[in-house]
């Protein structure tokens, strides 16, 4: 059977227990991600395993990500960052988040404030979209606007730029 993809945002992941499955341990909490900007997949997270120890995790070690924990195979799924190529040519996610939205017309529509991701366990996890930082009437509504990985057109150094059409849609 097939597992149906859910979309979670970062910021519900980031800071869950680590928990392994054969011992039942935790070993620490999701700290950051991975990410491949050519294909939207994350590779893998960066688990914080003690006070200023972090260890790397691939996303097929992962057997869920729930609301109070992402469960993973075993200890030995951990492993240093410098051991897997794919890891050290990623993006983090911390350095994404907070690169300022561009229109193609040069209008700075806002600053990233959340990733959407699509997890579909055990196939993978990919970014499907994006949620700008908000003012005061959005944090009351707790309503964000969010754009999708297909609406940009380049990530850049410090910026993603969008269409200005989007970057309309957006100010709205």
């Amino acid at each position: 059977m097939q597992a149906t993809p859910t979309t979670k945002k970062w910021s519900d992941i980031k800071g869950l227990a680590a928990v392994t499955m054969d011992m039942g341990k935790r070993v620490g909490t999701i700290d950051d991600f991975y990410l491949d900007i050519q294909t939207h997949i994350v590779p893998g997270f960066v688990v914080k395993t003690g006070l200023i120890g972090h260890r790397s995790m691939l996303t097929n070690a992962i057997q869920g990500i729930g609301d109070d924990a992402l469960t993973f195979t075993n200890e030995d799924a951990l492993i240093k960052e410098g051991d897997e190529p794919i890891l050290k040519s990623a993006f983090k996610g911390r350095d994404i988040l907070g690169y300022r939205v561009l229109s193609e017309g040069g209008t700075v529509v806002g600053t990233l404030g959340n990733i959407i991701l699509s997890i579909n366990l055990p196939q993978g996890i990919m970014v499907t979209g994006y949620e700008l930082t908000g003012g005061l009437r959005e944090r009351f509504s707790n309503r964000y606007p969010t754009f999708t990985i297909q609406q940009i057109v380049r990530y850049g150094q410090d910026v993603l730029v969008v269409p200005d059409a989007v970057a309309v849609e957006l100010m709205k």
